[in-house]
């Protein structure tokens, strides 16, 4: 059955803080950041994954990078990488919600060795961007270590280059995602105008858009942020956090409409967020 996506579907799951949360009861959220020059889409990421309510977002990079971003955020964790080993041991923090990586990491055997120890240390890994093309010649070996609570957000290329010809050859965009999702054993949301979000269980919701400007540089990672705040609260499972994230995404892009950046995406977050706890109540 094939779902239209709306608030309906999982407003009583949404992690709206209680009395008694702390920064870390609404999620840690660790951020893999790219070289100095690409670390754009992880400041992007990390701020919407705060302004939808993550306690936290640590944003893990080398050296040089820090020194590039540090003067560029205010509120977010910054944990530099020394050694090939210190990735592993930053997984290790039990705080840990979730793990974004992705954004901006280029397309390398580095990101590959990233991605799979996330997916070996976090229950909840949201797999975007440049962490997809990575495997395009070795898919099966991410296949392998992906789960039904992990997320992977292409956008067409990236996903007809994950993929492959067999399910690529599908003209149907809600089929060849199912397909997708079930060769991956993970949740698939396939970007666009009319994203579609699969669950290898067969599960489909559409979330339409009517928000063109959207198509801007930075927009998919502010959706991969939100995302990946929403997939580590016990409250919400990934489907549902995948699909509110969309929701959330392309109600941004209707409200801003001609001109936005994907900073008035992050900076305008809580409207939404305080409309659907409105939505809550009723």
């Amino acid at each position: 059955m094939i779902l239209k996506n709306s608030p309906e579907l999982w407003i009583d799951q949404f992690p709206f803080p209680g009395d008694s949360d702390h920064k870390y009861s609404r999620g840690l959220v660790l951020i893999n950041s790219g070289p100095a020059f690409k670390t754009g889409a992880a400041r992007l990421a990390g701020r919407a994954a705060m302004r939808v309510g993550a306690g936290a977002v640590r944003i893990v990079c080398d050296r040089e990078s820090a020194q590039m971003l540090e003067p560029q955020i205010s509120v977010e964790l910054i944990s530099v990488i020394e050694n090939k080993n210190d990735f592993q041991s930053m997984l290790k923090d039990k705080k840990i919600s979730s793990v974004l990586i992705g954004p901006g990491n280029t397309i390398s055997d580095e990101t590959k060795a990233r991605t799979l120890l996330a997916l070996a240390f976090i229950d909840h890994v949201v797999i975007d961007a440049d962490a997809i093309t990575s495997f395009e010649s070795s898919p099966d070996e991410l296949f392998i270590d992906t789960y039904e609570h992990t997320i992977l957000t292409p956008h067409e290329g990236e996903f007809k280059r994950l993929f492959g010809d067999e399910i690529n050859k599908i003209e149907d965009k809600v089929v060849r995602t199912v397909e997708g999702a079930k060769k991956a054993g993970s949740i698939v949301l396939l970007k666009g105008s009319d994203t579609v979000i699969a669950h290898p269980s067969g599960k489909v919701v559409i979330n339409s858009s009517k928000a063109p400007y959207l198509a801007t540089a930075g927009s998919g990672d502010v959706l991969a942020g939100i995302i990946s705040s929403l997939v580590g609260h016990n409250k919400m499972k990934a489907f549902d956090a995948a699909c509110a994230g969309s929701w959330i995404h392309s109600q941004l892009g209707e409200l801003l409409g001609p001109g936005l950046i994907a900073d008035d995406l992050v900076d305008n977050i809580p409207l939404i967020v305080k409309n659907l706890s409105k939505l809550k109540i009723q």
